[in-house]
């Protein structure tokens, strides 16, 4: 596949994944569904007491929608990272189509993808060694905090 062809399947799957985050927040909305609690506890932070890469994630994203972004990236650097990479992705392609190719989209590179495991890797260390430390919950004092 090459380089065209690939941000041309990037940008329909997010295109999709924009749909279903929609109809998702539809529902949520619609059914007063909660967004805590035992409907997305982490398995391995309620065996361990551990974070797991993606602990705090849920929370970074609704103190980002706040506009609490210190709080958002202390809590999960790479929500903050990903909602930028995709926002940036989809709105210089959807120009693209709409200039008809005069203005160039935002290219795919593989750094992109390695930037992201690292803040992943990062995120656990930081959180788990602030845990068995400090005994701070990042996640929780950012909440309260910013």
């Amino acid at each position: 596949m090459n380089d065209r062809s690939t941000e041309q399947t990037l940008y329909r799957l997010g295109l999709a994944a924009i749909l279903v985050v929609a109809a998702a927040a539809f529902f949520i909305k619609v059914f007063e569904i909660p967004l805590g609690g035992p409907l997305l506890a982490c398995p391995l932070y309620s065996l361990t007491g551990l974070f797991c890469p993606g602990c705090g994630g849920t929370r970074a994203l609704r103190l980002l929608f706040e506009g609490r972004i210190l709080a958002s990236v202390i809590c999960h650097p790479f929500v903050l990272y990903g909602v930028a990479v995709f926002s940036a992705f989809m709105i210089s392609h959807t120009l693209r189509i709409l200039t008809r190719g005069k203005i160039k989209g935002f290219a795919y590179r593989h750094i992109y993808i390695k930037i992201a495991v690292a803040l992943l890797i990062l995120n656990v260390l930081v959180k788990n060694l602030a845990w068995l430390i400090w005994h701070v919950d990042l996640i929780q004092w950012a909440s309260g905090h910013f």
